[in-house]
């Protein structure tokens, strides 16, 4: 891929869009000042390139962020920024449960697969519930039940998908 000025550009809006949904804390204004200022020299390769790198090491240290190692997503800045925006909200809410009903929580709840066994800690959780919630998210993306908008870390308008008979409902016959 041609790294001219439509691909910079390109990369420092889904920064820009991540940073409309997502809380960076105090790296906020930071990467948005710097994806700005890519943009104003996304016609110089190697100043871009310099300053994609400091977002890659501010931005690579956030959670769900924007960088991704290996191929890049095949969804839209905005959905990609919704996602994140979902997952950290997730997490927001998850992670003080999981960790305060560790014990609990590893009688009943163990790793799928074949890994079998136990989670290691209350993180090691998380991150597998984490995991889980992206899949069900990019589910509901390619089954059409979601439109990749979200408000405050909320889907908006994310519906369930349909219940099979033979899942187990309770019937009344």
């Amino acid at each position: 891929m041609e790294k001219n000025s439509e691909y910079w550009t390109a990369k420092a809006e889904q920064g820009l869009s991540w940073l409309e949904k997502n809380d960076a804390g105090a790296f906020g204004q930071v990467l948005n000042d710097t994806l700005n200022l890519l943009i104003a020299s996304a016609n110089e390769p190697e100043e871009a390139e310099r300053l994609w790198g400091a977002v890659r090491s501010v931005a690579g240290m956030l959670p769900n962020s924007f960088i991704k190692k290996g191929r890049g997503s095949s969804l839209d800045p905005q959905t990609e920024a919704s996602v994140a925006s979902v997952l950290n909200q997730a997490e927001t809410v998850i992670a003080p449960h999981i960790e305060e009903n560790f014990e609990f929580l590893q009688l009943v709840m163990f790793p799928h697969g074949r890994t079998g066994g136990e989670y290691t800690d209350a993180p090691h959780m998380v991150k597998d519930q984490m995991r889980t919630i992206k899949r069900n998210l990019m589910k509901a993306l390619k089954e059409n039940r979601w439109d990749g908008k979200s408000e405050n870390g909320v889907p908006v308008g994310m519906t369930p998908p349909a219940l099979n008979d033979s899942e187990g409902g309770d019937s009344e016959e």
